[in-house]
């Protein structure tokens, strides 16, 4: 057989016929292998009955100059528009709907609709390096595998990053690259800030969730940018599935005090930056079925807490949950660090709270165009602050710890594709608050122009369901 091939290929320029070498290729090789060279001859067949280059062969030439000079290269651009309006029906409060020109829920509003066109991919990629926006190296579980609605572990949300990634061979590889450093920031807190307006004291009147504070009463108090996160990875994938392990940093700065106390002037002096951190594991299991697999991730995040928990795509958002059922409503916030100047704290630095993830997936194919998934996860968030306990928890009649929270999820998903292009899909998902910030309290909704509505603050949970058609045009 080598004999064979290596005639062929002496001969792909040659001045013989390709009825001249297909003859003198079957001479040489057994019956049962003719068919097989037949295709190859017919493939080589560069050359006419005169010996000129066939339009084959000047297709076949040109395609591989293009693919020397596109060697290592590659663009994806992925994006989208979308339509939401936040009118009546869309929101709690009976009634009220949030004017076109923003501001609080108010009775007899017009809604508010915004059109959005967005790019959740748009990079480029060349000898192992990758600008523009791309998933994290950080990032491993792949949500949209087994779910279509967006949970507290969402990932594959599409970053501005510059990474290189090494193949170290036999399926192992190793990243390290720099990342918008605002995608996942979540607010630094200052528990001195001046509380917004129409707020009273004691937590029975507090409005927590249109106010511009949130539980710690004041807005964000991030400085600007200054160093770029910075994740990195290691990998390894093989016919049974993949694994990583990944680590990440984030520079929490803070802008000046906002208090003058202790020694200290405010809009004068701040705290010290601090490294906020985050490290994570994945595994992928491709079961014996085809198609189907398991994945499960957990993550620990400290000082960097919007890298555990996806609560918004808005940066410096914290508002996480305000989940209501009945009369009751859970409430969960996600910041980044927390700071004071206080006679009852002195002058703190930065300090960072704590939270941590795991979440896992299996899918099933009941038929090539029919699948389900089982997704689920739990989420733990922990203030560990001395200032909060101090200046939120204690004043408003609350033990120590009383921002943290825990929640957990469960769902499933399934899928069919009626032809190759569409998808039909059904995903029913139930999100537990198990533990809720500030439990035990009192929240009253006071909106411009409706009758206040009150809450007692507790443990609940919701259901909620989506079905999503789908057209897919390209590819």
């Amino acid at each position: 057989m080598r004999r064979s091939i290596a005639a062929i290929r002496s001969h792909q320029y040659g001045p013989k016929s390709c009825a001249a070498r297909a003859h003198e290729t079957d001479a040489v090789v057994s019956a049962g292998a003719q068919r097989k060279h037949r295709i190859l001859k017919t493939l080589r067949c560069f050359e006419d009955s005169h010996g000129r280059e066939t339009s084959f062969a000047r297709r076949h030439r040109r395609a591989r100059r293009r693919r020397r000079r596109a060697c290592g290269r590659r663009a994806y651009l992925l994006g989208g528009w979308q339509y939401t309006s936040n009118d009546a029906p869309t929101l709690s409060l009976p009634g009220t709907a949030v004017p076109t020109a923003g501001g609080a829920a108010t009775a007899g509003a017009t809604p508010n609709g915004a059109n959005n066109v967005y790019f959740a991919r748009a990079f480029v990629q060349f000898a192992g390096f990758t600008a523009g926006k791309a998933v994290s190296v950080f990032d491993f579980f792949d949500t949209a595998r087994y779910s279509l609605q967006t949970n507290f572990a969402y990932q594959d949300l599409g970053i501005n990053t510059f990474n290189y990634t090494a193949q170290l061979g036999n399926g192992w590889s190793a990243g390290l690259g720099i990342e918008d450093g605002t995608f996942y920031a979540r607010p630094i807190k200052d528990l001195n800030a001046a509380p917004p307006a129409g707020v009273i004291a004691g937590f029975g009147t507090i409005f927590p969730i249109l106010a511009a504070g949130g539980p710690t009463n004041s807005p964000w108090n991030n400085a600007g940018l200054l160093v770029p996160d910075i994740a990195g990875n290691v990998r390894v994938d093989q016919p049974w599935g993949a694994a990583q392990i990944m680590g990440a940093l984030h520079d929490d700065r803070a802008r000046y005090y906002s208090a003058t106390a202790n020694g200290v002037i405010s809009g004068v002096a701040h705290p010290a930056d601090v490294w906020g951190w985050a490290a994570g594991a994945g595994l992928r299991v491709n079961l014996p079925l085809p198609g189907d697999s398991f994945d499960v991730q957990a993550q620990y995040c400290r000082g960097w807490s919007g890298r555990c928990i996806i609560n918004s795509s808005s940066r410096l958002a914290d508002q996480t949950f305000g989940l209501v059922n009945g009369g009751t409503i859970g409430l969960a916030w996600v910041d980044n660090a927390f700071m004071a100047n206080s006679a009852v704290t002195g002058a703190t630095q930065l300090q960072l709270p704590v939270a941590w993830n795991i979440y896992a997936g299996i899918q099933h194919y009941w038929v090539p165009n029919l699948r389900t998934s089982l997704y689920g996860g739990y989420v733990n968030y922990r203030a560990e602050s001395s200032a909060v306990d101090a200046l939120v928890c204690a004043p408003n009649r609350f033990g120590p710890g009383c921002a943290d929270w825990a929640a957990w999820q469960i769902g499933s998903r399934t899928l069919w594709n009626p032809v190759r292009s569409l998808d039909v899909g059904v995903d029913v998902q139930y999100t537990a608050l198990s533990k809720t910030a500030f439990d035990g309290g009192t929240v009253t909704f006071a909106p411009t122009g409706a009758a206040p509505t009150s809450f007692r603050v507790g443990t609940t949970g919701v259901v909620s369901a989506l079905l999503r058609i789908q057209q897919n045009f390209y590819p």
